[in-house]
């Protein structure tokens, strides 16, 4: 039986692996094309909108008007759409089983061409990857596919999109490898090249096959200039931490508003970056004309210095804001512009013969890109691709390497996955996940005793509690957590007067949690830390209460398992 059972298996096999090569191949076709289309709609409603030469008045007036409308769809229609749409990519894949409803490549495509094409200063790269993905799912979706297999053409679509929009095949790969999958060793990597080479095919054959940049070549002029572009990479590695550092505080900012505003955020955001044109018209949408002007060393030190800080504020303001668009091209931009600006530096000052700005523009490039998107692989090849010159490799990777360091140093979680977390959903680590056979938090929690309901008093909170032995409580309703109150926070807000307070006073909303599929010894190191309960949350929504972890239900869940464990088998019959 197992003879003729086994060689059926494998041509079943065989068969399941072809149709999903076709299928990757028609994903890349159709993502790449949806890619060029999404530029080419950015590039026609920036001209509509502003024209050759737009006045002052227009400058000013075009982002927030345009931001009102697309606001009220983000709000109303595409909630799932804003910023940049690289997370909710990686989250479609981890948490959902890559599903993508179909709403959201289509509102992506639309908010995004209106938000870019009216200004805010975004990229098309990051929403051209939630597009591809989007379609690639809705694709698996209507031909029924397994759960499995609909998340296997996340990366594929996204892959597709990506290598259309910025032309590097390569990158694209490894971008969907490092960054949406986060394996490099991800046995998809077959099905994401093909998928990347047909949409490359695609957008050669539309747009021709003119490169994004012109780059001239460049190569390492002195073993000392090895310094100079060490230099560049600490000072990419700072710029990337000012970068994340305040994106992520003020899109804090908007998310704390109250939620009646939200339809009105990126109207505001609107009206900073209108201000920031009528001052500096180079900051606006993709600006990869100016990007080209650096490496090309048409650009001088000052005019650099400039549209760095301002390029970085305005995306900032952009994003925080809610605007649908990306952070790929703004941290191609700023690189290019703070790497041209220490070339020219390097240039006028250093000791020995350098080489020209622009090949300090483009490392920058590779630099503020690996410091932002923590994506080194992708970073080297992106540049290479754009390049075709093996001699910036060296500079580029020493430059990288330092940029990296600085920036997972004092910013621990990378910014799309931080930007997440701000949303409450959590991606999987290698560091938290449990092995296949190991006990995780899922094994050991127990269902929430008590929640405390916010709409309490102090002193009611406190009566409630008072006869427990506890010191820590979870505040919330309807398996839903909003944080934890201390005992003796009660006790001490009573002693003040504050006792007809309400309790969201005196609630930690910031507290220490862990997921279900986390093995014990993370359990047990965060149960330390969460002074005696530990909540247990969903993934996909860090104030979902799945269950409660604690001491005694620990140790009690322990002894249970080892005394059926030390019980003798049942004799076989």
């Amino acid at each position: 039986m197992s003879a003729t059972t086994t060689p059926r298996v494998q041509q079943l096999r065989l068969r399941e692996h072809q149709v999903f090569l076709i299928l990757s191949i028609v994903i890349g076709i159709v993502a790449g094309l949806a890619a060029v289309l999404f530029t080419v709609a950015i590039a026609q409603t920036t001209h509509r909108l502003f024209g050759l030469a737009p006045s002052r008045a227009r400058l000013l007036a075009v982002p927030p008007l345009v931001s009102v409308v697309t606001g009220i769809m983000l709000a109303k229609f595409f909630p799932d759409v804003r910023g940049s749409g690289v997370p909710q990519t990686e989250a479609a894949y981890h948490l959902s089983n890559g599903v993508i409803r179909w709403r959201v490549p289509f509102g992506k495509f639309l908010t995004g061409v209106l938000c870019i094409g009216s200004g805010h200063s975004m990229g098309r790269e990051g929403p051209s990857v939630q597009i591809g993905a989007g379609i690639a799912s809705g694709v698996g979706q209507w031909l029924g596919l397994s759960p499995k297999r609909t998340r296997d053409l996340i990366p594929v679509g996204a892959a597709g999109a990506l290598a259309a929009a910025f032309n590097t095949p390569v990158a694209a790969v490894l971008f969907a490898l490092e960054e949406i999958i986060g394996d490099m060793n991800a046995t998809l990597i077959g099905s994401a090249v093909v998928a990347s080479v047909a949409s490359v095919i695609v957008e050669r054959s539309i747009l021709g096959n003119e490169p994004l940049f012109h780059v001239p070549a460049y190569h390492l002029v002195h073993p000392a200039e090895l310094v100079a572009y060490a230099a560049l990479g600490i000072v990419g590695g700072l710029v990337s931490l000012i970068f994340c550092k305040s994106l992520l505080w003020l899109r804090g900012v908007f998310l704390r508003l109250p939620p009646r505003t939200k339809m009105l955020q990126p109207a505001i955001g609107g009206v900073v970056i209108g201000a920031v044109l009528v001052v500096s018209p180079a900051i606006m949408g993709v600006g990869y004309d100016y990007v080209d002007q650096a490496l090309n060393g048409g650009l001088l030190l000052k005019t650099m210095a400039v549209l760095c800080a301002l390029k970085l504020a305005a995306t900032v303001v952009s994003y925080a804001s809610g605007n649908a668009g990306g952070i790929f091209a703004p941290s191609l931009y700023i690189g290019a512009m703070a790497g041209g600006a220490v070339g020219l530096l390097v240039r006028t000052f250093a000791p020995f013969p350098t080489a020209e700005p622009g090949a300090y523009a483009l490392v920058g490039m590779g630099t503020l890109f690996a410091g932002i998107i923590r994506a080194p692989m992708t970073s080297v090849f992106m540049i290479f691709e754009i390049t075709q010159d093996y001699e910036i490799l060296v500079p580029l990777m020493v430059a990288n390497m330092l940029s990296y360091m600085i920036s997972r140093r004092f910013q621990p979680l990378p910014v799309y996955h931080a930007l997440l977390q701000q949303d409450g959903i959590h991606l999987p680590t290698p560091s938290t996940q449990a092995a296949s056979n190991s006990r995780t938090a899922g094994h050991v929690m127990q269902s929430a005793a008590m929640l405390l309901s916010p709409d309490l008093t102090i002193e009611q909170a406190w009566k409630m509690v008072a006869a427990e032995s506890a010191r820590r409580y979870l505040v919330g309703a309807d398996h839903h957590v909003i944080g934890t109150v201390d005992f003796e926070d009660l006790d001490a807000a009573r002693a003040r007067g504050d006792g007809e307070r309400s309790l969201w006073t005196v609630v930690d909303h910031d507290f220490v949690h862990a997921h279900p599929d986390q093995p014990i010894d993370v359990v047990v190191d965060r149960l330390a830390q969460s002074e005696g309960i530990l909540p247990v949350v969903s993934r996909a929504d860090a104030h979902q209460l799945e269950g409660v972890v604690t001491l005694d239900g620990l140790l009690g869940n322990a002894t249970h398992r080892s005394s059926r464990e030390a019980q003798p088998a049942a004799p076989r019959q």
